[in-house]
């Protein structure tokens, strides 16, 4: 683990559920909206690498949104790239709409932006033939924030960014406030139109590449074929697509940032613990029949999903409360979101298809479940997650309230959840005084 700072800044397709589900109306695929995506992160991670190769970098990929940082001491500096960065997203994606053919039938990509500067941890997880580098700190968890604050085609950048940038830099930004961030200690953060973002660059060459780049991949070669048994991730690439109904997992540990002490005294002691807490969530993950999909900073990203005559609901409940639990011996608390629909599963081009993408609307009901809803030690579902749950095991079902905007909520983990099941049998067992059943049924 190594401490570092810089800038985090994310960069998201505001609009990629409208696009596919729009094509996906039309044409009953969403083959061109794949391909669309691979072509545009492609294409700003190699306009990134070219123009600021040593200071750039693409951390992943998380859906439709790219998480990339600049190491930098010079906030000015820094903020020129990630300004250029951004501006040439915001352009390529009118540039590729207007330019090439396979995408002229799709609605224009729309993109928002968000960036933070500080301290931050590079962290490699360690396991056989699954190890991942993920960033974890405030830095990258409020520019993620801003991002999603951010209003299609503009930018919002954290008040330390603004306060050191020079006044050229900053003439085109006004403050705002919003209480969506005073959790996270912020006051305001600042606004500004991407096409207004202080950048002279002739980005042509850039767009011819980018073109290019769109023309490597056949549509035709592209397949979107149904699960009939578990989803493994290596078998996918932007050719190999797998079309599932699933639930998506999010489990973000509470206010680990503040662990760590600010001289890095710590650091040690600190990376062990993150190795074992990330190992506790993805072991989990995998006992109940999930498919671990990647770690953004301290957060698992999981996906659960139905094959053959398999229905995942349960499994991934479970999980959900067993990793509530799994955590708790490391003196943190983590709270869990999920969701049930559609889902598309592949792999495409950044960092040469390393990440593993899982897109569809419900990923984002299940982002908001666990990011807006979720308190610590919570397990939130979607309405229409808790409906399929009480089809399935009224027993689980009963654990969770219905609150605001239509959500389920527990604050039990799994151990409550046997203890619960215990009290159900203890009290049916002396109403029919039957005292001869075997308790190991509960048995986790």
């Amino acid at each position: 683990m190594q401490k570092k700072t810089g800038v985090h800044f994310y960069i998201n397709i505001a609009n990629f559920d409208d696009v596919a589900e729009m094509e996906e109306a039309a044409t009953q695929e969403v083959k061109h909206s794949i391909h669309e995506l691979d072509t545009f992160f492609s294409s700003v991670e190699a306009y990134g690498l070219k123009h600021y190769s040593g200071l750039f970098r693409v951390e992943k990929i998380t859906g439709s949104r790219l998480h990339m940082y600049v190491e930098n001491d010079s906030v000015p500096m820094t903020f020129e790239i990630v300004a250029a960065v951004t501006k040439y997203a915001f352009e390529l994606a009118g540039h590729l709409n207007a330019n090439v053919s396979k995408y002229k039938t799709l609605l224009p990509f729309c993109i928002h932006a968000g960036a933070c500067y500080g301290p931050f941890y590079e962290f490699e997880f360690k396991r056989k033939d699954a190890d991942e580098m993920t960033t974890i700190g405030f830095t990258a968890n409020y520019a993620a924030k801003l991002q999603n604050m951010a209003s299609p085609s503009r930018v919002l950048i954290s008040e330390n960014i603004y306060d050191a940038l020079t006044s050229d830099q900053k003439k085109c930004f006004s403050r705002i406030t919003s209480t969506a961030i005073r959790k996270y200690d912020q006051t305001c953060c600042y606004d500004a139109e991407i096409a207004k973002l202080p950048v002279r660059y002739n980005f042509k060459r850039d767009f011819e590449r980018a073109v290019e780049i769109a023309r490597k991949v056949d549509l035709q070669d592209m397949y979107f074929r149904s699960a009939n048994q578990p989803l493994s991730y290596r078998n996918l690439s932007k050719t190999e697509c797998k079309k599932i109904n699933g639930i998506p997992l999010f489990a973000d540990v509470r206010d680990f940032t503040s662990q760590f002490d600010e001289d890095g005294a710590n650091l040690e002691e600190m990376a062990v613990k993150t190795q074992n807490i990330l190992t506790a969530m993805y072991d989990v993950v995998e006992e109940r029949n999930g498919i671990h999909v990647q770690f953004q900073g301290d957060r698992e990203m999981a996906l659960f999903h139905d094959y053959g005559d398999y229905s995942c609901v349960v499994d991934a409940v479970i999980a959900g409360l067993k990793i509530i639990d799994a955590v708790k011996g490391y003196q943190v608390s983590v709270g869990v979101g999920q969701s049930i629909g559609r889902l598309f599963a592949a792999k495409i081009g950044a960092r040469g298809e390393k990440d593993n993408i899982l897109l569809g609307r419900t990923v984002g009901e299940a982002d908001k479940n666990e990011d807006e809803y979720a308190e610590k030690n919570q397990l939130v579902l979607s309405a229409d997650l808790y409906k399929k749950l009480k089809q399935k095991d009224s027993g689980l079902s009963s654990l969770f309230k219905k609150k605001y905007d239509g959500v389920y909520y527990t604050e039990s983990g799994y151990r409550g959840y046997l203890s619960q099941e215990s009290r159900k049998q203890l009290k049916h067992d002396n109403a029919h005084n039957n005292y001869n059943k075997a308790w190991g049924i509960f048995v986790d």
